[in-house]
């Protein structure tokens, strides 16, 4: 008989156990999906940011290489034109 009391109270006291950890799970979502809303919007702003910062670095460095070749090309007229100048063939 005391056997059966035993497992009833550890029975009632397994069930108030489960159903707190059932609130707490439930708080929990509540709060991870209540903080993702509210967090949502500034990782949106960054994903934004970060595509717009490739975008720019990708449009400085086609600048850097059309001028490096600018430069490489004005460089061989001017190397030319000295040449030519200096009557050096």
């Amino acid at each position: 008989m005391q056997q059966i009391a035993h497992l009833e109270t550890t029975v009632a006291i397994s069930g108030e156990v489960d159903a707190q950890l059932r609130d707490e799970i439930a708080a929990l979502k509540k709060t991870v999906q209540e903080n993702h809303e509210t967090v949502s919007p500034a990782l949106e702003e960054w994903k934004r940011m970060k595509t717009l910062g490739v975008g720019i670095s990708g449009l400085i460095a086609l600048a850097g290489l059309t001028i490096g070749g600018l430069v490489a090309w004005a460089g061989d007229i001017a190397v030319n034109a000295v040449r030519a100048w200096l009557k050096i063939h």
